[in-house]
């Protein structure tokens, strides 16, 4: 019996980048604090992590621009 070929699936969204990804230090309670936020959205901890770096990002160019 032969397996099947299986297609190798990535977690990331359309159009990002897999390699080189950015490494971020957080203190023990700032990871406890993504935790729980990732464990109530239902997402993993990178992508939590990413959710809160756009929402930030966007928030930081709103400031720039005034």
């Amino acid at each position: 019996m032969d397996q099947e070929k299986h297609i190798a699936r990535s977690n990331l969204p359309k159009g990002i980048a897999s390699k080189n990804p950015i490494p971020m230090r957080l203190s023990v309670d700032e990871r406890k604090q993504l935790e729980a936020i990732a464990v109530k959205e239902s997402r993993s901890i990178s992508a939590m992590a990413r959710l809160i770096f756009l929402t930030g990002l966007k928030y930081f160019s709103e400031q720039e621009k005034k």
